[in-house]
C-alpha cells in the first residue's frame, strides 16, 4: 500500500535539490499525480531550477520558489513553454506534511506554473490539502516528499527575512538533478 512518507523504492523518480544551505532528496509521485510531477522533472531537466532564488521563506509554514524568470515570485511558466500553466492533481494518500513538495499557483483553476513550496512544520498546514468533494481548484497539489535533508529545509525555513517573507540574504536552488532509483 502507497504510503507518502515511505522511503523511495527501485524505479520511483527522485530529485537531488542542490541549494545554498545543504542538499534535499525528494520522492516524487510520479505514479500517484501524474502530469504535476512530471512538470518538475522536465523544468529540472530543462536547467530552469539552477541558481534559483527561494523567494518567499515562512518559518514554521513554508519555504518557496522556482520563479525562473522574474526571481521574485510573480513568474514561471509550465514545461510547456512561455505563457503555459497546468492544472491540479490531487491523490487521497498526499497531505501537507513536514517536507511535502507541493505546487505553488493562484485561486484560478489549472495556474501550476514553475513554482513551487515546502511544507516545514510538523503540523497545522492540512488547510491546503484538497478538500474532500471540493472544487477543482480548491487546495495544493503534492507531488514529491522530502525524504532525506531536513536539516537543509529548516536552514532555510528559519533564514532571516524581510519585506515580503524574502530572505534578506539570497537563498539559491543551484541546482536539481533528476534519477530513477536503482
Amino acid at each position: 500500500m502507497f504510503k507518502q512518507t515511505d522511503a523511495p523504492q527501485t524505479g520511483e523518480t527522485i530529485a537531488l535539490m542542490k541549494t545554498t544551505k545543504g542538499e534535499m532528496k525528494i520522492r516524487l509521485f510520479v505514479e500517484q499525480v501524474g502530469e504535476a510531477a512530471e512538470n518538475f522533472v522536465e523544468l529540472a531537466n530543462q536547467g530552469h531550477y539552477n541558481d534559483v532564488p527561494f523567494h518567499r521563506v515562512i518559518e514554521g509554514f513554508v519555504i518557496q520558489g522556482g520563479d525562473f524568470t522574474a526571481r521574485n515570485g510573480t513568474g514561471g511558466h509550465s514545461y510547456k513553454g512561455p505563457g503555459t500553466k497546468i492544472g491540479d492533481v490531487y491523490h487521497d494518500g498526499l497531505s501537507h506534511i513536514r517536507g511535502a513538495l507541493s505546487w505553488a499557483k493562484t485561486q484560478a483553476p489549472n495556474s501550476i506554473g514553475s513554482q513551487f513550496f515546502v511544507v516545514h512544520p510538523e503540523e497545522g498546514t492540512h488547510f491546503l490539502d484538497h478538500p474532500q468533494g471540493g472544487g477543482p481548484a480548491e487546495g495544493y497539489t503534492v507531488f514529491g516528499q522530502v525524504y532525506e535533508g531536513f536539516e537543509a529545509l529548516d536552514a532555510i525555513a528559519t533564514a532571516p527575512t524581510g519585506r515580503g517573507d524574502a530572505p534578506t540574504e539570497e537563498i539559491l536552488i543551484e541546482s536539481v538533478e533528476i534519477s530513477v532509483l536503482e
